[in-house]
């Protein structure tokens, strides 16, 4: 290699990369010149096998053998007969009796696992407000139904929370004026914003729940101790914060049921109508407001 070669400033480009470098100078020219005739240019569309979706159009064979299939199947298990109320389970937050029947099933479903797996019972139950999406009314109940009150696939959880946190969640239930709650009575009283609600007194209900009369039957004695541990049934979303409920990331242990919540609902419902004939309306107010 000649001395001239070596001491030139040009710089050289081995053969394969001296293509890719034109191209490339090429490349950023046609866009710098050749842009604003690609903005202005129209697009063009081909529309092929465009067909009307009428009454008229005939239905396809094939999709309707697939749909009932599982059509039959599917109405059967949807128009189940799970009980007869008598009075009507309101969702309104705050004061509506279904998210108190919910909780109540929760809680007893609950204590029964905790009971069985760990030797102790579960204190209290606690759901969302938002959990529940109508009501239900007098007259049968089906399945179908209770899909419309719950259509989410949210599952029965039992959390081991530190009282820290558990003070955490009351004063959060005190800022919503309101949860579906089971297994304690909580006042609260209001400040200028929600964030300055604070409880006031609580009590919780010191017998385990094995039973629907033991269900309507609370005895709230048991005073809360922050410095202990409680076993809370809660759903799903909210064991992982769902609806503000973030105190719940914090819990020792995490049991999850694998139970569906809405399965939950549907099977107490049935036990407790063939135990009393009856559905208890659920008026008893567990978290008021506590007049200044």
């Amino acid at each position: 290699m000649s001395s001239t070669a070596l001491n030139s400033n040009k710089p050289s480009f081995p053969p394969s990369n001296f293509l890719v470098w034109i191209i490339g100078i090429l490349l950023i020219f046609s866009s710098c010149f050749g842009g604003k005739k690609a903005l202005q240019s129209t697009p063009s569309f081909q529309v092929i096998n465009n067909q009307s979706v009428l009454d008229s159009l005939p239905d396809d064979s094939l999709t309707n053998d697939l749909i009932n299939s599982y059509k039959g199947e599917m109405e059967n298990q949807m128009s189940t007969y799970i009980a007869t109320i008598d009075s009507p389970f309101s969702n309104a937050f705050f004061v509506g009796n279904l998210g108190r029947l919910a909780a109540d099933y929760m809680l007893l479903t609950a204590n029964k696992i905790s009971q069985q797996k760990f030797g102790v019972p579960c204190h209290f139950a606690v759901s969302n407000n938002g959990g529940f999406r109508t009501g239900l009314y007098p007259g049968p109940v089906t399945l179908k139904q209770l899909f419309e009150v719950m259509p989410f696939e949210n599952e029965l959880v039992l959390v081991q929370l530190p009282g820290k946190y558990v003070d955490s969640l009351f004063q959060y239930i005190a800022q919503l004026q309101g949860t579906p709650a089971a297994g304690f009575m909580m006042s609260y009283s209001k400040g200028n914003t929600r964030k300055e609600n604070r409880y006031q007194t609580l009590k919780i209900n010191a017998q385990p729940v094995n039973s629907i009369k033991e269900l309507l039957n609370p005895q709230y004695t048991q005073p809360f101790d922050s410095r202990r541990d409680y076993l809370i049934a809660v759903n799903s979303y909210m064991s992982v914060g769902g609806d503000g409920f973030t105190m719940l990331k914090h819990a020792k242990q995490i049991h999850y049921t694998g139970i569906n919540l809405r399965n939950v609902i549907a099977e107490q419902l049935k036990a407790e109508y063939e135990a009393n004939h009856f559905i208890d309306p659920r008026k008893e107010i567990r978290i008021y407001h506590e007049p200044q």
